[in-house]
């Protein structure tokens, strides 16, 4: 069998260009095809991974915790008025070229929004099937799919599929994502009533995953997802880090992510990223 080289994805809901690259997964777990392939090939931040053997893991963040360990100022990019226009147009531009419309131009007002219960709900979505389910029929401490947090193909697509639901409802429909209703509403469409033959069982509905989310042990979980990008030295979204402790910041690093694993070889000059003092502008 072939190994497949582990790479996390750190991502938070409130990051537009965390959204560019759930996207980005997404269109590679679903075709690998594009309309706008030929050009995308020359353009780093929207081009399609290959994912073919590299398995990614979801870690969903609070970024305003990594923010603040990091010693910076909540949502730095926004305290430069043209640095936020900037960033509005640029994302809205590479969700274009990725066929994606309806991005907004300038900044909602509503933005950022409470992303804590979206998060804590695809946290416990990525620890796999059998943990929703085991939370479902009482057990406050169910086991994990792995320690690697390893999910099947098939589960780690509806996964991605709900992560990019997420971003649409935020950033395109304009939805309030911290809403219960917003969130179970995507929860059924993507994973309740949208279960892959091949798998055997059922999951709770959303109104039930929402409720699911207030339980210690899914609060504990993402609040140590958070706490272990703090660790891992991360400073913004997305980052994407390698199973051999280097690290990637922002979306346009998410090919070289991908593929450190065939050249990390040839990094004879650097052994992982493990900084204590962080610096540098979150790419959110």
């Amino acid at each position: 069998m072939a190994t497949v080289a582990r790479v996390d994805f750190w991502f938070e809901y409130a990051s537009p260009y965390s959204m560019i690259s759930a996207l980005r997964l997404l269109q590679s777990f679903k075709d690998k095809t594009h309309p706008n392939g030929e050009i995308l090939e020359g353009i780093s931040s929207c081009q399609l991974p290959d994912l073919e053997k590299v398995h990614i893991v979801y870690r969903p963040i609070f970024l305003g915790a990594v923010f603040k360990a990091a010693g910076q100022h909540i949502m730095p990019n926004i305290q430069v008025p043209a640095k936020a226009k900037y960033l509005f147009h640029d994302v809205c531009r590479s969700l274009d070229l990725l066929g994606c419309q309806g991005f907004p131009t300038s900044r909602p007002s509503n933005w950022p929004p409470n992303t804590v219960l979206p998060g804590r709900v695809t946290w416990m979505l990525a620890q796999g099937f059998d943990y929703v389910r085991a939370l479902d029929h009482g057990d406050d401490a169910p086991q994990k799919s792995s320690s690697s947090t390893h999910l099947s193909p098939a589960q780690t697509r509806v996964l991605a599929e709900f992560v990019w639901q997420i971003f649409k409802a935020e950033f395109i429909a304009g939805k309030d994502i911290g809403s219960p209703v917003v969130v179970s509403q995507i929860w059924d469409a993507c994973v309740a009533g949208s279960m892959p033959e091949e798998m055997d069982g059922t999951l709770p509905d959303g109104k039930q995953a929402v409720a699911l989310a207030s339980k210690e042990v899914v609060k504990e979980g993402f609040r140590n997802s958070t706490q272990a990008a703090i660790d891992a030295s991360l400073f913004g979204a997305p980052s994407f880090t390698t199973e051999d402790g280097d690290m990637y910041w922002g979306n346009d690093r998410l090919i070289d992510a991908v593929t450190h694993h065939k050249y990390r070889k040839l990094l004879t000059q650097s052994a992982g990223f493990s900084a204590k003092a962080k610096a540098g502008s979150p790419s959110i």
